[in-house]
């Protein structure tokens, strides 16, 4: 949990002691109750103490700070500890071959008869080192320095929107071998929360702090030799704006950690508006946190691409009201043509809402001939082929796997739990993203798929038992708790509703003709369906009790109001339940005002009609 305490401060007792009590201290009011997860001082300064960070947060000032967001955070930091821990493996690697090619050159130029065997030598010795087993078996503190101290030869990050600067602070006394920190904002009243923080917790060192437009800092910093080896963008709303100066300021293998707070725009209430943003069309679905998450990847990679660059995901996380993504990039223009054999429309039913994707394009390989061929299609008829029902076209989105699962196991097996109070969820998401189907995209809910067929819904590890007894594989995903991923064909789904529907029948002559359940549940089954429960149908993840899903962390937990004149206000919670059904009741009241004056002109035109007799 997030540690919130008051300080006092000799210059403000100095500077306040008409305020405070006799003995100069300064009084402390608390307003919040205690399962909203913070304290209030009304003082100017309140410290907040997340992982080994310590920051300040004067009220006075425009400084956002969320403690839900803390998981973020937490991962990320075990991230940047992974990231830089390879980074290091890479770079010893690299000048170790360096040297050995230059004594194979000094070799060669002083005996050119033996060249031949130098060559072997020399292949030899390269793939040896390559292999990285010794240096795989060398404890990593040997040529990693310690969280909180500078490494030269480490990695250099940026924090584009950093705020009170606690991401940056976390990351500089948490993550080994970083050479420094260039945490921005465009905001001088965070500059200036963001300075003291860095002094208050001793990194100056490493933590820089920048007051410029993220965009413009990013642009500075496209040359090669200035470039960052990774850039973390946590916006309020939308980064689209910063994926373009991101994509050019990053070294070659290194990586983006993105985040998305717009799920509103993400998940289909407003698809023009997601188009204008990420150049792809959204749509409503129970899959839409998915939808969300392939939608950024796609964007990121459109941008990537317009400067010969492609990403890879290693991590892809929907959780709370936010997406996160963690992606490599990488400089190769023959990549970037198999980008459209990655990218596919989505045909969505509106009806029963089966998804198909269609790629853009494809990859022929024939030996050493690569061909790069249009799609052709579309794959779905002009009407549904299980209900009848007309079809939606979004896209495009990434339909390429989201996540490493060699990076997710590494990132796992480097987790300690005293580090982060956030662990056990870190470690139960972490293992759900290994469990997923990586080559299917999108899932089924199957509350969704009972309620298009007007059943009653089947227990979760029936549905998947009946799956794998098909000799299906599935998984589920973290981002639903009822998800169903599945390399089954959307009629065996369909046939395993229509075999629940036997045992457990519906009144089918209450249902309207044109109702998408009734002309699937009047379809033939086609696949031999069988309930009995199979040994896999538990997936690992539930059966060690982790935990998977969020729990709710506090009363009107979410995402919060944009920052304006203080961090902390003390009548926010009143705000809050003033303002709740406040259109609603202004809808009453107009309908309660225009009752009146109809009754009220009724009233006059009998006075007129009187007055008239």
């Amino acid at each position: 949990m997030t540690v919130v305490r008051h300080l006092r401060y000799r210059n403000l007792v100095r500077t306040m002691a008409s305020d405070g009590n006799a003995d100069g201290s300064i009084p402390i009011k608390t307003d919040i109750p205690e399962e909203i997860g913070y304290v209030v001082d009304k003082q100017p300064f309140t410290s907040v103490t997340e992982g080994k960070a310590e920051v300040l947060f004067p009220s006075s000032h425009d400084v956002f700070y969320n403690p839900v967001q803390e998981f973020n955070r937490d991962l990320s930091v075990a991230v940047l500890r992974v990231f830089a821990a390879e980074y290091k493996k890479l770079e010893r690697l690299d000048k170790k071959k360096t040297e050995i090619k230059k004594v194979v050159t000094v070799q060669k130029e002083t005996n050119p008869d033996t060249l031949i065997e130098e060559e072997n030598a020399e292949g030899q010795s390269v793939g040896k080192e390559s292999s990285g087993e010794e240096i795989a078996c060398e404890d990593r503190k040997s040529f990693i320095l310690p969280p909180g101290v500078k490494d030269d030869d480490g990695i250099r990050i940026l924090e584009g929107l950093a705020a009170s600067g606690l991401r940056s602070i976390r990351y500089a006394r948490e993550v080994g071998g970083v050479k420094e920190i260039v945490a921005n904002d465009i905001s001088k009243q965070a500059l200036e929360c963001m300075k003291q923080n860095i002094k208050h917790n001793e990194v100056a060192d490493i933590v820089i702090p920048s007051h410029n437009d993220a965009s413009m800092v990013m642009y500075q910093n496209r040359e090669p030799s200035k470039r960052f080896h990774a850039i973390d963008i946590d916006p309020y709303g939308s980064p689209h704006t910063f994926l373009d100066g991101a994509v050019q300021c990053v070294v070659d293998g290194g990586i983006l950690l993105v985040t998305c707070t717009d799920m509103a725009v993400l998940c289909g209430n407003s698809p023009e508006t997601c188009y204008t943003k990420y150049g792809a069309l959204s749509v409503k679905s129970k899959a839409c946190h998915e939808i969300a998450l392939r939608i950024v990847l796609q964007c990121i990679e459109s941008h990537a691409n317009r400067y010969g660059r492609h990403i890879v995901p290693l991590l892809s996380l929907s959780a709370d009201f936010y997406v996160r993504v963690v992606v490599k990039v990488f400089s190769s223009k023959v990549r970037c043509k198999e980008t459209f054999s990655k990218v596919s429309w989505l045909y969505q039913c509106v009806g029963c809402e089966t998804t198909t994707m269609h790629p853009l394009g494809r990859v022929v390989v024939n030996g050493r001939s690569v061909k790069y061929q249009l799609s052709s299609g579309p794959p779905v008829t002009e009407t549904c082929s299980h209900c009848g029902h007309r079809h939606l076209v979004a896209g495009p989105l990434w339909s390429a796997p989201i996540h490493d699962r060699e990076f997710l196991s590494t990132l796992k097996a480097s987790l300690v739990q005293e580090d982060f109070s956030t662990f056990r969820r870190i470690y139960g998401i972490l293992t759900m993203m290994e469990e997923e189907l990586p080559d299917v995209p999108l899932y089924y809910v199957v509350d969704k798929l009972a309620s298009v067929a007007g059943v009653t819904p089947c227990r979760m590890v029936q549905f998947r038992s009946a799956l794998l007894n098909a000799g299906y594989q599935v998984s589920m995903s973290h981002a639903g708790k009822a998800s169903v991923k599945t390399n089954a064909p959307p009629y065996v789904i369909w046939d395993v509703v229509r075999a629940w529907e036997k045992l457990h029948p519906v009144n089918r002559a209450k249902m309207s003709d044109d109702r998408a359940g009734k002309r699937i549940l009047e379809k033939e089954t086609r696949t031999m369906i069988s309930f009995e429960l199979h040994p896999e149908a538990n997936p690992e993840s539930r059966k060690q009790e982790l935990l998977r899903f969020q729990i709710k962390p506090e009363r009107n937990w979410g995402p919060k109001a944009r920052a304006k004149t203080s961090l902390f206000h003390s009548d926010q919670e009143e705000k809050r339940s003033r303002n709740q059904g406040k259109k609603r009741r202004n809808q009453s009241n107009d309908k309660q005002s225009s009752v009146k004056m109809t009754k009220g002109e009724g009233i006059n035109q009998m006075n007129k009609s009187t007055v008239c007799l």
